[in-house]
């Protein structure tokens, strides 16, 4: 490949022409892109061409009239939900995973209070939905599956007080689908966190048809989290993932056709100054979350262009899908992972 045309420049290019395409169907402004590129996966402002706003690294403002979140329930027992739990923990508030498997979700507990070994506020587990009726605000971090989230947050409602908000973490569906299980749609808000989700600053929060007062707890459950909360549209892949995803499946794209990884994360880290290139990233997040978001944005978009990478899809087909299964990318698939 030439010097005038390196991997790096082809993926700045795709990142820069989602980012375009957002901001041209959803009115959304680049610094707003720049800015949630730049605290949910580290992408620099300079690359979409926007200056740091001096705003980027605070947490959201008090609601001051919201009562604070005292107890948080979730619902899943993976590595989202641990995440949220360590943030909550660290935060002061008291934690409840539920998770239909009493093993996984005792698991889940465990493993949050050896992380936040020393903290005061409470981590229980339970395989039952209505031990989160006590809960301010219940947010369900299952894996992506619109009838898996539809049947649970259904369940959930009829489990739990109609006062209490719930919250979904998806990262593809749309929020509307999820909700119309629902007896009340409006019940439900989009909290979209990013992994890890005890460390990484930012919340894409999908309003939708939900009333003030829920917004308004939702705002307050990420400032308690000290949390950078972004207001983002229904749209497929909302920013962050509507932007970055496509970039990550080309990085699989050149694969397809012999490109090294290892070479390609190099040229676009050493060119642009990445803090972490498109393979390690893809590692973190999860090859089989990448590859369910790209799919879900081929399906939804009904873009050719958006078809999952080949390789992308044999990662996953062998249960090499970064971190949470040991495999460090780029350095695991050049050994022959």
């Amino acid at each position: 490949m030439s010097n005038t045309n390196t991997y790096g420049d082809q993926l700045i290019e795709t990142l820069l022409n989602a980012a375009n395409e957002l901001h041209d169907e959803t009115g959304v402004p680049m610094p707003v892109i720049a800015d949630a590129m730049y605290l949910g996966c580290g992408i620099p402002h300079s690359i979409f061409g926007a200056a740091e706003p001096e705003t980027a690294s605070r947490p959201e403002q008090h609601e001051t009239d919201v009562p604070p979140i005292r107890t948080l329930g979730l619902i899943g027992a993976g590595t989202m939900s641990q995440g949220i739990a360590r943030a909550a923990i660290h935060a002061g508030i008291d934690v409840c995973i539920a998770a239909r498997d009493p093993k996984r979700a005792t698991a889940a507990s465990d493993a949050v209070l050896r992380d936040v070994s020393g903290a005061t506020a409470h981590v229980a587990s339970s395989p039952h939905l209505e031990t989160l009726a006590s809960a301010d605000i219940i947010v369900e971090a299952i894996s992506e599956d619109l009838a898996g989230k539809q049947r649970v947050l259904s369940e959930v409602e009829r489990a739990v007080p109609e006062a209490i908000v719930l919250a979904t973490t998806t990262s593809s569906l749309a929020i509307d689908d999820i909700a119309s299980a629902l007896a009340d749609p409006r019940r439900l808000v989009g909290m979209h966190f990013f992994n890890p989700a005890d460390r990484n600053r930012l919340v894409e929060l999908v309003a939708g048809p939900a009333p003030q007062s829920h917004q308004r707890r939702a705002r307050q459950l990420a400032t308690q989290l000290n949390k950078h909360l972004v207001e983002v549209p229904d749209t497929p892949g909302f920013i962050v993932n509507r932007v970055l995803i496509p970039y990550l499946n080309a990085v699989f794209d050149f694969v397809d056709r012999g490109a090294p990884l290892r070479e390609i994360d190099l040229d676009i880290r050493r060119r642009y100054r990445l803090p972490v290139g498109p393979a390690r990233l893809a590692g973190i997040i999860g090859s089989d979350v990448v590859l369910a978001i790209q799919t879900s944005l081929h399906q939804r978009l009904e873009r050719p262009d958006l078809r999952p990478a080949r390789a992308l899809q044999a990662l996953v087909d062998r249960g090499v899908l970064g971190n949470k299964s040991g495999h460090m990318f780029p350095a695991a698939l050049n050994d022959g992972a």
